[in-house]
């Protein structure tokens, strides 16, 4: 028998729920998803960060575990200034399978960042910094563009600024795609992340989410 985290009735395993600290995709009232993290799950509900809508707003929570991705059904109780409270769920869905690329890729946004990249061998920086620009960012990966082609399973430091008056991010990339765009005579390169921490991975989610609102908006999203 499985204990669970709501009620102690064997319904729902703990296994199945979103996990603290883990990262689910919400949309509430029929509105974008948003990609937040998990603060706590217990009796009285699962709680995330950031406000995602008001009181009494039905909200349904995609997220992934070992053994599946998972579509529940909820709403939301309170919020506060910094997350949102959501009623526990009374039943799941398994809506697919987890796969790594899956996991991280959930959100992605095309977009043009000014950064900086170098030379990675064993997974550590070497040299100075080169410009470059990054676009196509997910959590994931993201494509990287410069002035000369990079072999494929190369790995490189990728840097860019994801948040104002914040340091920008390093991030360890391996090359799995290689492209010249022959308008520019430029080289894009698909870069699979290595390595992303829990706070380097929310700051691309959060990175997107604020660009996708700004274009939101701007009405060009």
């Amino acid at each position: 028998m499985f204990k669970t985290l709501f009620g102690g009735k064997p319904s729902i395993p703990a296994a199945k729920l979103p996990q603290p600290n883990s990262f689910v995709d919400v949309v509430v009232g029929g509105r974008p998803s948003r990609s937040v993290t998990v603060e706590s799950v217990g009796p009285r509900g699962v709680v995330t960060r950031d406000v995602l809508g008001r009181a009494g707003e039905t909200a349904v929570i995609l997220y992934n575990t070992s053994g599946g991705r998972y579509r529940a059904a909820t709403k939301i109780v309170a919020v506060n200034a910094t997350s949102t409270h959501f009623d526990a769920p009374k039943r799941i869905e398994l809506v697919g399978a987890t796969s790594g690329s899956q996991k991280r890729s959930s959100v992605r946004l095309d977009t043009l960042v000014q950064g900086h990249w170098r030379f990675a061998p064993g997974g550590k920086g070497s040299g100075e910094f080169a410009r470059a620009t990054v676009r196509d960012i997910s959590r994931g990966g993201c494509s990287l563009i410069v002035d000369r082609p990079v072999k494929g399973g190369t790995t490189v430091e990728v840097r860019m600024p994801l948040k104002p008056d914040s340091p920008p991010v390093t991030l360890l990339g391996e090359v799995v795609r290689h492209e010249e765009i022959k308008a520019s005579g430029k080289h894009s390169h698909g870069l699979r992340f290595h390595g992303v921490t829990p706070d380097e991975d929310h700051a691309i989610v959060d990175f997107i989410n604020r660009k996708q609102a700004e274009l939101r908006n701007r009405g060009l999203a």
